[in-house]
């Protein structure tokens, strides 16, 4: 077939179908439908075609038997190239499973590192901070203390202040004063230093 023969031109050269439609002067999407056998070319573009190939224009569009096995041969290799590309691809997947795995693993086993160092920080934390509490509570409870002893401390020094100035209040405006006039207290109490005339 006239498709058959394009391609296998082309695959023999190396060409690729932009290669090929280059040489041809034609769009590549020509060359796709040429060798799909969905369209044919004209006739100067069939001189072209069988020119470059080297056989005639009724030769192109002759299904020898030969071409058939060679055509035949060339499905078998593309579907071995499949085939080896599939089993590339699965070989691929399970070394990036075996990878991922691995990766897994390690990243679990470091998971398990971290979150037990996370386990022992907070642990620590908890002892310091129950610590802390306790000198805390220390602190407030020696306070109380301190206050209580300071306001003991004013109230009994405001009381012995009460006292001594109650009491030099009280001798002052209500206390003995021995005034003597002619051997006799103010207050008619004798005193020891009262003068007999008589004797």
């Amino acid at each position: 077939m006239f498709g058959t023969r394009i391609r296998e031109f082309r695959l023999q050269k190396g060409y690729s179908q932009k290669d090929l439609a280059k040489l041809l002067d034609v769009n590549v999407r020509t060359v796709s439908r040429w060798e799909q056998n969905t369209n044919r070319p004209n006739p100067e573009e069939l001189g072209k075609i069988a020119k470059l190939i080297g056989i005639s224009e009724e030769e192109l569009f002759t299904d020898t038997t030969e071409d058939s096995d060679h055509y035949y041969d060339y499905k078998h290799n593309i579907l071995d190239r499949i085939s080896d590309s599939v089993d590339n691809l699965v070989t691929g997947q399970e070394n990036i499973n075996g990878s991922l795995l691995s990766n897994r693993d390690e990243f679990i086993r470091k998971q398990d590192e971290v979150i037990k160092e996370l386990k022992s920080q907070n642990e620590t934390l908890l002892v310091q901070i129950s610590s802390y509490k306790k000198e805390l509570n220390d602190s407030k409870a020696d306070l109380r203390h301190k206050r209580i002893r300071t306001i003991i401390i004013c109230i009994t020094c405001l009381i012995v202040i009460a006292i001594v100035l109650g009491t030099w209040l009280y001798l002052r405006n209500y206390g003995i004063e021995n005034r003597y006039y002619e051997g006799v207290a103010e207050n008619g109490i004798p005193s020891h230093f009262e003068i007999d005339d008589g004797q």
